[in-house]
């Protein structure tokens, strides 16, 4: 049955780009190559498939310059023109994943209007249309002194905090099970957890933000967002 588009949203690497209010894309295409032959007795040209496209995705929305990890992210890797991992996330569950390169980039400003943003992006290489979403993770478990993971692990809970840790470092264990689960810190993609086994994070700033995403072939990922900040703040 027919979904609201209400909830769709696009991450760059794992983290939301803020302020949307158009996710337009994929647009797939293939090219065709001509291979009728002399022989032919129909009078008509004969096709088959070549390269394929993945065309390019476009976003609009209202301009929030303090959203660092997702528009002004944006921006930068339309200067580095790096190739990024992408993915749109719809609300029942299905996702496009995809690798892409920021081509635009704009700004506007209107009399008695919102400040707005535009970007494009080309979709690099095959994009994967995902119809269920991942399990998810079975536990999840933070270390570190005078740490408290809050509210309690739920597989179906995205968000955590993890607050007063005097220690200099902690510990995430990301337990899932035929999952490749990826640990970003502020945003930046750090390395591939093992189930079940601790990775340091180290507290070098006074709040960080560490993000888990847990997925399975052919599911679309699911996101799980852990605030950690130190004691005395």
């Amino acid at each position: 049955m027919p979904r609201k588009a209400l909830g769709t949203k696009i991450l760059i690497n794992a983290n939301a780009i803020a302020g949307l209010t158009s996710i337009n894309g994929l647009s797939l295409s293939a090219e065709t190559l001509d291979i009728t032959t002399l022989d032919n007795t129909t009078g008509y040209r004969e096709f088959e498939g070549g390269f394929k496209d993945g065309g390019d995705v476009s976003i609009s929305g209202f301009f929030e310059a303090g959203d660092e990890d997702g528009q002004i992210a944006v921006c930068n890797i339309f200067e580095t023109g790096k190739t990024t991992p992408f993915a749109i996330l719809y609300p029942q569950g299905a996702s496009w994943g995809f690798n892409g390169v920021v081509t635009a980039f704009s700004t506007s400003a209107e009399l008695e209007g919102h400040i707005s943003f535009e970007a494009t992006i080309k979709v690099s290489g095959k994009p994967t249309l995902n119809f269920v979403t991942s399990a998810g993770l079975t536990n999840l478990a933070l270390s570190g002194t005078g740490g408290i993971l809050s509210p309690e692990f739920d597989a179906g809970t995205r968000y955590y905090t993890f607050a007063d840790v005097t220690a200099d470092s902690v510990i995430i264990t990301a337990t899932g099970a035929g999952q490749t689960i990826k640990m970003f810190v502020d945003g930046v993609y750090v390395q591939n957890l093992v189930s079940g086994a601790g990775a340091e994070v180290s507290l070098d700033t006074d709040s960080k933000k560490i993000t888990i995403m847990a997925n399975e072939t052919s599911k679309a990922p699911k996101i799980y967002e852990i605030i950690v900040t130190k004691g005395g703040i």
